[in-house]
């Protein structure tokens, strides 16, 4: 999820108290100097952007044929996958054991008795077998607690904002399987067809059999844009983003609410935004969708409703009703392996808005090509860094860069994009 899959490589730690703050010559950058190493914060880094920020340019070279011959078969496969917690029991995960300690949001150790807590609460844990559906957007966690967890605070790519704790926010109507509540009961831990993690219990409800005939019998919806508001009786109910999917009948989209006996209860509420699922993929809709990340800022793991890398091609993807797993390892497992200096072949075999190309712990969408060079939209938190160097470039959302981003970077190393991409996908 986040730029490479080994997170010592990247990010900076803005929190730390050991870090001595100083301005450089160039009056437009921060530096943060710690023990290991420099981070470079650019005020006006849209200066180092190497192309402009408009995705309209590439409308053209988009081809839709080969993708809507296979939509449909591409969104039955999604629902088959979005539902399985329901209609398939044989797949049992087990929460992962919590086996050492780490940094809070404090930036002291946990105690003693604070591991003691979270151990326990795995370890006496309640086993269930309830089918559930999420309420609210929530962020499923890796164990059963809000704490932050940061695993080194001297080496940025452990410290903020890679949060150890977060396995994934976790979407408003998501199906899930709930197979254990922690020892304190605040927390289920729960299956998606995406990913496993504890969710706290306020935004989770069981569903019986008759709401899941009733649900999935129901025509799919998906948002198409970020920050939809939903009220019932005009009062707020919840919130929903790109990536969001739900069903509605000829009354209007409905939307999972829980009753005080803990259970589902679908309720009919006012909200602009949605469209039927999937998506129609047209050059218009593919555009309309990937413009409105652009400037997002960077949330590791959807902290905060935002996205990472990873977060934004699923969230992308699942609009025009194509199954993609949740982190960059495995989105791009089914790819081909790219040799060094590979522009010309992403140039010559990417289908742009439906190829992705990435690293092992990071992935982008190929968009199509400017000045002969292949562009990307992604959400990233660091620029690309030469192996070796301590020094860390914070981009921190989502740009559009060619294959040369940071070739004249000196805080890079002038190493360029293009020599960190490894795999390339067609989706």
């Amino acid at each position: 999820m986040a730029f490479f899959k080994y997170r010592p490589i990247m990010g900076c730690c803005l929190l730390v108290t050991a870090c001595t703050f100083f301005e450089t010559e160039q009056s437009n950058k921060l530096v943060i100097s710690h023990e290991s190493g420099k981070c470079f914060i650019n005020e006006s880094f849209d200066t180092i952007l190497d192309m402009p920020q408009n995705l309209r340019f590439f409308a053209s070279q988009i081809d839709t044929k080969d993708l809507r011959s296979r939509q449909e078969a591409l969104n039955k496969k999604f629902d088959k996958l979005f539902f399985s917690p329901w209609t398939d029991g044989s797949k049992q995960v087990s929460p992962e054991r919590f086996s050492k300690n780490y940094f809070a949001e404090n930036l002291h150790k946990l105690s003693h008795k604070d591991v003691e807590y979270i151990r326990n609460n795995i370890k006496f844990r309640t086993s269930v077998d309830k089918k559930g559906i999420i309420v609210k957007n929530t962020m499923a966690k890796l164990w059963p607690t809000d704490s932050q967890l940061f695993g080194d605070l001297k080496n940025p790519g452990d410290s903020y904002p890679f949060d150890s704790n977060i396995q994934s926010l976790i979407r408003l109507g998501t199906p899930v399987r709930i197979t254990a509540i922690s020892e304190d009961k605040l927390w289920a831990f729960i299956s998606s067809y995406a990913f496993s993690g504890w969710v706290s219990r306020h935004d989770v409800a069981c569903v019986n059999e008759q709401f899941i005939k009733k649900y999935m019998s129901h025509q799919k919806v998906v948002a198409v844009k970020d920050g939809i508001i939903m009220e019932y009786n005009n009062k707020f109910l919840n919130r929903a983003d790109i990536g969001t999917v739900l069903v509605k009948d000829k009354k209007g989209v409905l939307c999972p609410y829980k009753e005080f006996n803990g259970f589902a209860k679908l309720i009919h509420c006012d909200a602009s935004g949605f469209a039927e699922k999937p998506f129609e993929f047209t050059s218009e809709n593919a555009v309309k969708i990937a413009e409105q990340f652009l400037g997002q800022k960077y949330g590791w793991g959807g902290y905060l409703n935002l996205r990472d890398c990873s977060m934004l091609t699923m969230d992308y993807c699942t609009t025009f009703g194509i199954p993609l797993s949740r982190n960059a390892v495995a989105q791009l497992l089914r790819g081909i392996c790219l040799p060094k200096k590979n522009a010309s072949l992403i140039l010559k075999y990417g289908k742009p808005f439906l190829t992705l190309v990435g690293s092992k712990g990071h992935v982008m969408l190929y968009v199509g090509k400017y000045n002969n060079k292949p562009v990307f939209l992604h959400n990233l938190w660091g620029a690309p860094k030469k192996p070796g160097r301590k020094d860390r470039y914070v981009i921190g959302k989502t740009v559009l860069t060619t294959s040369d981003f940071g070739k004249n970077m000196e805080e890079t190393g002038n190493r360029k994009l293009e020599d960190t991409i490894t795999i390339m996908r067609s989706i």
